[in-house]
């Protein structure tokens, strides 16, 4: 059994601070996706530079090769002793000058590393001169893994900044257009999300990662609502709200029916008008129900590098009468996920929350071999003899009921034949 210390009974799990905290974290697998220079490029029209130490940009060399957008990123090597004596802002803006004098993009999103978060590097005076002298637009954020846990992440950041974009097109509401934000890899047209909106007389459905400029781009301030599927979206969406009065609805990612018929809920609510989803639930259900009997009695571990939130998916797991026995979560809390975790103490309260990022769990797999499947590759880490489903944010992006069976589908495919974490990592560029 781990240490005592990395884990607590979901049904003792009444605050923030019940949760099994370290003073010093480790960087656990669940830290995987969605990182600072992937969220920027998703700006259309942008490229990304990254200054700081060899070793600070080393991961995000692996990260950028693997994902394939290495065209679109750059990065500055800045000594340590240099950062010290802040002789590296020299090097840094003459870096930046000459990689924008050579590329066509509008927008350079400089980011920068630990170090210069700890030492409070003002970069006010490099970024007025480089937009003075390149007519870029810059963007200061920062990839620093300390800051996780803060209220304002750099993932977060960084895609809040888009809204300098927006904010000064002159806005005509489009009661036929809808926003969906926080999406990485974008939804299908074919999807049934779109299926519900068309349906619903919505005619134009914008995402980001769809936009092929910023003009395109700049559609998005005309959307008569936005659609909110991950947090990450938070910020940007409350600016467009707050600045331009674009109505929204936050309907996260889900795999239960409940919440998925509640978001659907939201959305109706959000458009003003009513949504045909009926039918689409009554096929779901019939679908799922065998995909679900060859689930019983299977010791189930849900992860928190899911595509969604592992508080909900546990819900969903338990309420169709699985057994769930293990969580490895964060303790960064969402403020929706609490009204999950209330669920599961009414009715699992015996699940054990792992933190996931505990250093006295780091290379413990041994109490965790009696678990037969992990969803989330953090927890197949963990848990090295169970069949293992990633829902990785970078596989197929989906919502609503065909989310649920394209879960269950998943499960079955990984329980006939499963693949080793090892083989999900490095051939599926998977990167921890």
């Amino acid at each position: 059994m781990p240490n005592e210390k990395t884990c607590i009974r979901v049904g003792d799990l009444k605050s923030r601070e019940d949760f099994p905290f370290a003073r010093l974290e480790g960087v656990g697998p669940n830290l995987a996706g969605w990182g600072v220079v992937e969220t920027c490029l998703l700006l259309p029209e942008a490229v990304c530079i990254m200054a700081g130490p060899s070793a600070c940009l080393r991961h995000s060399a692996f990260m950028a090769h693997a994902r394939g957008f290495t065209e679109r990123f750059f990065m500055l090597c800045t000594p340590e002793l240099d950062m010290t004596l802040g002789r590296h802002l020299d090097i840094v803006e003459k870096g930046i000058a000459e990689i924008a004098a050579q590329r066509e993009e509008k927008v350079v999103f400089l980011i920068v590393c630990c170090p210069d978060y700890i030492l409070g590097t003002d970069f006010t005076g490099v970024i007025e001169r480089l937009e003075k002298q390149t007519g870029k637009h810059i963007i200061l954020g920062a990839m620093a893994p300390i800051t996780i846990g803060l209220k304002d992440s750099p993932f977060t950041s960084a895609y809040s900044s888009f809204y300098d974009f927006l904010k000064h097109v002159e806005r005509k509401p489009d009661p036929d257009a809808v926003n969906l934000l926080g999406t990485f890899m974008p939804l299908s047209d074919s999807g049934e999300l779109y299926r519900v909106l068309h349906g619903a007389g919505i005619s134009k459905v914008h995402q980001i990662p769809l936009c092929d400029d910023l003009e395109q781009f700049a559609q998005m301030a005309h959307a008569g609502s936005s659609l909110v599927l991950h947090p990450l979206a938070n910020g940007l969406n409350s600016s467009m709200e707050k600045g331009m009065g674009i109505a929204s609805a936050f309907v996260p990612t889900s795999y239960g029916f409940s919440s998925i018929a509640t978001c659907y809920d939201r959305i109706a609510a959000t458009i003003g008008r009513s949504l045909d989803t009926e039918s689409i639930e009554a096929e779901a259900r019939k679908a799922a129900a065998p995909l679900l009997e060859d689930l019983k009695g299977k010791t189930i571990a849900v992860g928190c590098s899911i595509n969604g939130s592992p508080w909900e998916l546990a819900t969903a797991l338990v309420e169709f009468g699985l057994q769930v026995d293990v969580i490895f979560a964060r303790g960064t809390f969402k403020p929706y996920e609490w009204g999950y975790i209330e669920r599961l103490r009414e009715i699992a309260p015996d699940i054990r929350a792992f933190n996931a990022s505990h250093p006295s769990l780091c290379g413990k797999t041994a109490p965790f071999d009696h678990v037969d499947l992990a969803y989330g590759v953090d927890a197949g880490i963990f848990c090295t003899k169970a069949a293992n489903v990633p829902l990785s944010r970078y596989q197929e992006q989906m919502h609503g009921y065909e989310n649920t069976l394209w879960m269950l589908e998943q499960t079955r495919a990984a329980l006939t034949n499963p693949v080793a974490n090892y083989e999900w990592i490095y051939h599926h560029d998977f990167l921890i």
